[in-house]
């Protein structure tokens, strides 16, 4: 935990010693995303965090907020044990009913759908201004955050950011945390291309 504190702070000292004045100003962005996320207990799901983005790039700076954090899991502990999964002759996934030997529809060999409601904050530094993924050039980020519920937990993050037209941009994002992994898209959208203003 140390090394990574000394990193992170290295990594601030550095970016401030080397930036330039630009005139670029501070943005405000409507976010939303879309991945998978883990949850030590809770099993394997989707997640859609939906919030807001501020960008200050004279400082290299991305703050975000996720005003709501939606994950759906599915809990594979409480399925009927009645119905088991296996695979036709075909190769094609069904699902059996044991006590009829019938095809039954899928639903009955998955778990229930359990959705967890969360909130959190983080903020990243922008150690690289310019790095290639897939040919594209886009911004690294690097920074800490926090999750406010199911669980709750500090967390590291590292994502690429892209530029897109209009003011727009999309990036990729992953955050580590106590019991807590989520990896996804997201996207970003200035507030007045929501209200349908150019």
């Amino acid at each position: 935990m140390r090394f990574t504190r000394v990193l992170l702070l290295s990594l601030l000292l550095t970016g401030a010693l080397g930036a330039q004045e630009k005139p670029a100003s501070t943005r405000l962005y409507a976010a939303f995303g879309l991945g998978f996320v883990n949850l030590d207990q809770r099993g394997l799901g989707v997640d859609v965090p939906l919030g807001f983005q501020l960008i200050i790039p004279r400082y290299r700076l991305v703050a975000s907020v996720q005003a709501l954090d939606l994950a759906l899991l599915q809990q594979q502990g409480r399925t009927d044990a009645r119905f088991v999964r296996a695979f036709t002759s075909y190769g094609q996934p069904a699902c059996f009913d044991t006590q009829t030997g019938y095809l039954v529809s899928s639903f009955r060999c998955g778990g229930d759908t359990k959705v967890l409601l969360s909130l959190g904050a983080d903020l990243s530094f922008i150690p690289v201004e310019t790095s290639f993924f897939g040919g594209k050039p886009g911004k690294l980020a690097l920074g800490v955050g926090y999750r406010g519920l199911n669980p709750r937990t500090l967390y590291g993050t590292l994502g690429l950011l892209f530029n897109g037209p209009n003011g727009s941009g999309t990036g990729i994002r992953v955050a580590l945390g106590r019991r807590f992994v989520y990896v996804g898209a997201n996207w970003v959208l200035p507030p007045k291309r929501l209200l349908g203003k150019h």
